[in-house]
């Protein structure tokens, strides 16, 4: 066997946090009126077509991929910030909820921290945080499908890094209101 640190290992070894990682389960395709379109709301499937405005900024944007894009997202997050009044620095964006959490578990999450979830919800909830190497905490909805306020703040350990309120909750639907929220902080 050959010992040279420069020599390619002979198989790629993966990190064992993958190990835990659960796979997603994506939701069954929606089954339409006999022979008619059928589109899957949970997947933000729309029947409608895009606007004008929206193929105007494709076709647009198009003409740019010859180009890096803005790393910074620089128009977009100054035009959050102005819209909910706070500083640009407090605004984060990424490639949609998915990328966005994926980033808020990546700067927070350690091997051992715990992130706590309603369950059932958002599918990727349990996939990042194990991708981060945390530990899942989910509680269980209410049975009327709402997440559980109460015990979800009683699952709050020291070890807690992060606790995910989906609203509306999905793929059940209710929401929280904004008193709910502040009271559950």
């Amino acid at each position: 066997m050959n010992e040279d640190p420069q020599q390619q290992p002979a198989t790629v070894r993966l990190r064992g946090t993958l190990a835990a990682v659960p796979a997603y389960k994506p939701g069954k395709p929606a089954s339409g009126p006999a022979g008619g379109p059928s589109y899957k709301i949970s997947s933000n499937e729309n029947p409608y077509p895009p606007l004008p405005s929206v193929l105007e900024a494709i076709t647009t944007a198009a003409q740019q991929v010859n180009r890096y894009p803005d790393m910074a997202v620089t128009a977009l997050t100054e035009a959050i910030a102005q819209r909910f009044n706070v500083a640009s620095e407090r605004v984060a964006t990424g490639t949609g909820s998915v990328g966005v959490l994926g980033q808020l578990m990546m700067i927070t999450c350690e091997p051992g921290d715990e992130v706590v979830y309603a369950w059932r919800s958002f599918e990727a909830y349990p996939i990042i945080a194990a991708l981060a190497g945390a530990t899942s905490v989910a509680v269980p909805l209410t049975d009327a499908a709402e997440h559980d306020l109460e015990a979800m703040a009683a699952a709050i350990s020291a070890r807690t890094r992060l606790v995910l309120i989906c609203t509306p909750n999905n793929p059940t639907g209710p929401s929280i209101s904004g008193a709910a929220l502040r009271d559950l902080s």
